[in-house]
């Protein structure tokens, strides 16, 4: 079984200063964090059992203006709970025209213990 780290991540991001939501959010804000898992990958076996492994995740930065300190903080407080971010899997700066809101994903990865029948 993978440890789920939504609530970490949510616990994490409180203090962002947008509203941060799993997948999909639907409210007034001018500026807001979606995120979701991307990816996972093997990270550690041994006896030919699966030990560890990676698990990535999407953050969508979205604003109708400069979102370049959201995204700075939220690095900042997710690197400093054992988050590595993965700039390589980083989409370019992007612009919505039919909503008008600036749109930037960033990637970021953390190893958890794979916990079998347990």
């Amino acid at each position: 079984m993978l440890f789920n780290f939504n609530e970490e991540i949510e616990t994490l991001l409180s203090d962002l200063g947008v509203p941060v939501s799993f997948m999909f959010y639907d409210g007034d804000a001018t500026t807001y964090v979606t995120y979701m898992q991307l990816d996972k990958d093997n990270a550690l076996a041994g006896d030919d059992e699966l030990i560890g492994c990676v698990q990535y995740y999407d953050f969508d930065v979205y604003s109708k203006g400069n979102y370049l300190n959201v995204i700075s903080n939220l690095i900042d407080i997710m690197t400093a709970a054992g988050w590595t971010y993965q700039p390589s899997r980083d989409s370019p700066d992007l612009y919505e025209r039919d909503t008008k809101y600036y749109h930037k994903t960033i990637c970021l990865a953390k190893e958890s213990e794979v916990i079998i029948n347990g």
